[in-house]
This record gives structure tokens, C-alpha cells and sequence, in this order.
């Protein structure tokens, strides 16, 4: 059984670390201090099931709703107005739509977690410190929202996928009904590829790319052969096929909730610090410092703030990370305006952070949960809202494809999704995936092609086990922190691997890794003991 990629198991969990929830510019940006004011009790009593089984939703709500991507994006305002008429119509609400760019996300976020700000729905992946903020009751407890007024998710959504979003037996956040499974890809411009006569089928480890690299390095000067941004989500690790991680057939295993850089072994079944004690980390590492040192990355990439999904658009670098899914080079080509062509990934794997890597939750200061519940509902059955938030409006963002049902294109003279005013890139993000359209050049039997791709995924060994990080919270938060204290230099080499891996293991034991590792293990003992 092949293992949850973690061959450089700290570097790649970190990756996803600083995503965020951006606060739209152009959209509706307050809530009154009058709704601000009303407590979930208080909405409950005047707008929840009527006792005849149907909500009561004649109070009208605004609801805050939080989530991340590309932004600010120009056209917001009027994207949001739309989905503003719609959802008034639906279920009388309206919402304050929050879109925050990657490099604040985080941080804002936990903020407004932290200062009781009002949160009605927001994006919270696993990877984005879930099961932390679960325990500092950052989200509610969904069950009986999610029967009452979440019918058209259970019946629509795999119920695999709620094991992602549930921490001891209580579900607090939905996933995307997407890929169940995933493996990972980087894409590069189709133009260079075919000048220089590279051959992607020839990649089937990182180290295969060094040719690849030198040649850009020497023959392209003006790009970078390889773009990483230390304080964004960017990692090699993201392509997770190292020589030695394939001749251990994936030994290590990511734990949800759990810090990065605890990872299990699946040999041992036991939790171990990746860092001090796993050999395929601290290769990974070491190979991140001799690119570096050769050049391949780009000097600043400890520092620099521009994604490789920015410095790609903005011709720096000729590649990008992204999903090994279905059309997902055809999506990226579409979205950037410029085609690209993806190395093949592993078979996906069904693991824990797999099915939660893209989740959704109600806040514990939301002023109407079931409202929120309603709307998350119909993100899940409601094809024309859907493809509002993901696509825009039509006629605006986009136009029908005559002739072909479902398909799309952009307006005739506009040459990129991001000329349209709104490409957030957001898709993967809200609701059910499979309602969306379909771009005109992907292909017609894509959702087809996904539903073949979740069924040939496999479960990995840890799937389902979510870490409650409460009873070492503490130390889970100081860890935290000097994991971002140094994920830029390791992720990156930009430093010697020798110099700064010590100190970094050191301030891991100095600040309760291992306490933490004990609490882990014991939690995934217990929770071994249950399975079937």
C-alpha cells in the first residue's frame, strides 16, 4: 500500500500553512452593529424551524462570509451584487463577502477568530490549523444543522468525505465535493518544453528535473528555473517524487491536525519528528540547498512575498504547482492565458487531509447559523449560484458556448480570466464542484473522468484519524510558530541545511515537540483500537 506523500513530510505539510481567506475589495465590506449585536441563541429563537419542519427565514440576515484566492479582484462589487439578488430571493439573505489574498489570509483570519468578529461561513481547510481552532471553539458543532437544514449535502456528498471535517465524532466543517482523492503536479510553459525538446514523460522523480533546470538557467536568464516564495504556499515538496521517498514506497504519512513535521511511519505505526528522524526529509532538505546553491531558485525566495502562481503570470518563472486532477492543465492553461503541460503524479490517495484539504465552517459568532447551514446547502445543489461565485456573471466574466450544453468561454476580446475582473480561483473551494461549467477546450466527459479518478484512489493508513490538539495547545502553538519561524530557510535553502536544521530541531524540543508527539501517538492508539 502506497503511503501519503511525505517524503519531505514537514516541507510539504508546511506548504499549505500560510493559505488564506481574502476580504474582498469592492464588495459589501460591513455589517451593521445592529446584527453584530444579535447572539446565535437569539437568531435561533426567531429564525430557525418553525416546529413544522420548514425553516422561517422571514427575517431578513447578512452574513459574513470569509474565504481566499487571487485577490482584490476589479469586477467584486458587481459579482457580488448578483449573488446578492439571487440569495435574497432564495433564503433572504445577503452576504458580506470577505476575499483575502494568500499573503494575509492567515493572519487575519486568526485574528478575527480571536477578537469574536463576526464569522458566519468560512473557508477552513485542514492544512489551515482546523483542528487547532476546533479546539479553541472557533467553529460549531454542525450535526444537527447539517440534518435540518443540510439535506441536499448528505444526499449529494460522498460520505467519505465527512470523515475530514469531523474531530471527536462531531462534524465542524463540509468539504468540497471535489476529488476525494489527490496527488500533486508541477506545470510548465508548453513554448519552452517544445524548444528545448524536454519530454514530461521522462520525469518520474525531482532529481530527473536538473537537466531541465540548467538549461532554462543558462539559455533563459531573464526566468527563474524554479520560483518559490518562502511566506506563501509554494514548496517543491508539492511534487513529492524524490528517489529515495519512491524506493520507501511513501513510508511517511501526514497526521491531520497534527503540527507539521509529525508525521507517521507506517513501518513502525509509530509518530516521528520528521526533521531529526526521518532520512527522506532531510535529503529533501539538502537537495532544496544544492539547487539553491546552483541557482536554479530564485535568490529572494526566503523573502519574497509574489507567489509562483504571481511570478508565473508575470513571466518570471516557467513553472507552477498544482493538482494532478483530471484537466487540470487544461484549467491552468485557461486561467493564465498561457498553455502549459503537467508531469504525471502518483495514483491519488484517500487520506484524512485529502478529503479536508478544502472545507468549509460556521463560525462561533455567526449570527445565524441555520441561515448559514441554508446557504451552504444550496452551494452544494444550486447550479446557477455556483458558477456565480466561481465564474462571475454572464455576459460579464464569461458567455455559453452555442451549441454545447454546460460549456462556457470567455467574451469576445478578452483574453484571459483575469482581464474579466474576476478569477479568483476559487473553484476548488465552495460547494459542489461537479454543478460547475466547463471551459470551453476542457473535456465533456470531465466529470466522468473525476469520478473514475476518486474510484482508483486508496485509502491510506491513517485515514480518518483527526488530532485533537487541545490538550497540548500551548505547545502546539509555540511549535507553530517557529515552524514559520524557519519553514522559509529549510523550504527553500537558502541556508545551509546543516547550519540551520539543528537549531531548528533544537527550539522543537526546547518548546514541547515531544510532548506533542506523545499526545499524538497516544490519540492514534486509541483510535487505532476502534477500527474495524
Amino acid at each position: 500500500m502506497k503511503k501519503t506523500r511525505a517524503s519531505g513530510p514537514v516541507l510539504a505539510c508546511l506548504t499549505a500553512v500560510m493559505l488564506a481567506v481574502t476580504g474582498c475589495s469592492g464588495g459589501n465590506s460591513s455589517v451593521s452593529n445592529a446584527s453584530r449585536t444579535e447572539s446565535p441563541a437569539a437568531t435561533a429563537a426567531t429564525d430557525g424551524d418553525t416546529g413544522s419542519g420548514n425553516p422561517d427565514i422571514s427575517v431578513f440576515r447578512k452574513l459574513t462570509v470569509y474565504t481566499v484566492g487571487n485577490f482584490p479582484q476589479n469586477d467584486t462589487k458587481a459579482v457580488v451584487e448578483e449573488i446578492n439578488k439571487y440569495l435574497k430571493e432564495k433564503i433572504n439573505a445577503e452576504i458580506d463577502f470577505q476575499g483575502l489574498p494568500w499573503s494575509s489570509w492567515a493572519e487575519k483570519m486568526a485574528l478575527a477568530y480571536q477578537s469574536g468578529e463576526q464569522v458566519d461561513l468560512t473557508f477552513a481547510p485542514n492544512w489551515a490549523d482546523f483542528a487547532n481552532n476546533v479546539a479553541k471553539g472557533a467553529f460549531l458543532p454542525l450535526d444537527d444543522l447539517l440534518d435540518k437544514y443540510g439535506q441536499g449535502i448528505k444526499e449529494t456528498l460522498d460520505p467519505r468525505f465527512f470523515d475530514g471535517g469531523t474531530v471527536d465524532g462531531k462534524i465542524y466543517a463540509i468539504p468540497t465535493n471535489k476529488e476525494i482523492g489527490e496527488s500533486h503536479t508541477i506545470m510548465f510553459r508548453k513554448d519552452l518544453i517544445d524548444k528545448y525538446g524536454f519530454d514530461v514523460n521522462s520525469i518520474n522523480t525531482l532529481e530527473d528535473l536538473e537537466p531541465w533546470l540548467q538549461t532554462i538557467k543558462e539559455k533563459e536568464p531573464a526566468i527563474a528555473p524554479i520560483w518559490l516564495s518562502g511566506s506563501g504556499s509554494d514548496t517543491l515538496g508539492y511534487f513529492d517524487k524524490t528517489r529515495p521517498s519512491m524506493e520507501e514506497n511513501f513510508r511517511y504519512e501526514l497526521v491531520a491536525g497534527a503540527p507539521a513535521g509529525i508525521v507517521l511511519d507506517t513501518k513502525t505505526d509509530k509518530m516521528i519528528i520528521s526533521s531529526m528522524e526521518s532520512d527522506t526529509a532531510i535529503y529533501r532538505m539538502k537537495l532544496y540547498s544544492d539547487w539553491f546553491s546552483k541557482g536554479y531558485i530564485n535568490k529572494d525566495a526566503a523573502t519574497t512575498k509574489t507567489s509562483t502562481e504571481d511570478a508565473f503570470k508575470a513571466g518570471k518563472t516557467w513553472m507552477k504547482f498544482g493538482s494532478d486532477k483530471p484537466d487540470s492543465d487544461k484549467e491552468d492553461s485557461i486561467a493564465t492565458g498561457i498553455e502549459l503541460v503537467k508531469l504525471k503524479g502518483n495514483d491519488p490517495e484517500i487520506s484524512t487531509a485529502s478529503v479536508s484539504n478544502s472545507m468549509m465552517a460556521i463560525g462561533r459568532t455567526s449570527i445565524d447559523p441555520e441561515r448559514t447551514m441554508m446557504l451552504l446547502n444550496l452551494l452544494h445543489t444550486d447550479k446557477h449560484l455556483i458558477n456565480l461565485i466561481d465564474f462571475g456573471v454572464e455576459g460579464r466574466q464569461y458567455v455559453k458556448v452555442d451549441g454545447k450544453e454546460n460549456f462556457i468561454k470567455l467574451p469576445d476580446g478578452v483574453a484571459t480570466r483575469a482581464d474579466t475582473g474576476w478569477a479568483p480561483g476559487i473553484e476548488w473551494m465552495f460547494g459542489n464542484q461537479t454543478l460547475t461549467y466547463l471551459w470551453e477546450g476542457e473535456s465533456a466527459d470531465k466529470w466522468e473522468k473525476f469520478k473514475a479518478y476518486n474510484e482508483k484512489a486508496h485509502k491510506v493508513k491513517s485515514f480518518g484519524f483527526n488530532f485533537n490538539t487541545d490538550p497540548v495547545k500551548t505547545q502546539v502553538s509555540v511549535v507553530s510558530n517557529i515552524i514559520k519561524e524557519f519553514r522559509p530557510l529549510l523550504e527553500t535553502g537558502s541556508l545551509s541545511v546543516d547550519k540551520v536544521l539543528p537549531e531548528y530541531n533544537q527550539k522543537l524540543k526546547a518548546n514541547g515537540i515531544e510532548a506533542i508527539r506523545a499526545e499524538v501517538q497516544k490519540q492514534y492508539d486509541a483510535w487505532r483500537a476502534k477500527q474495524p
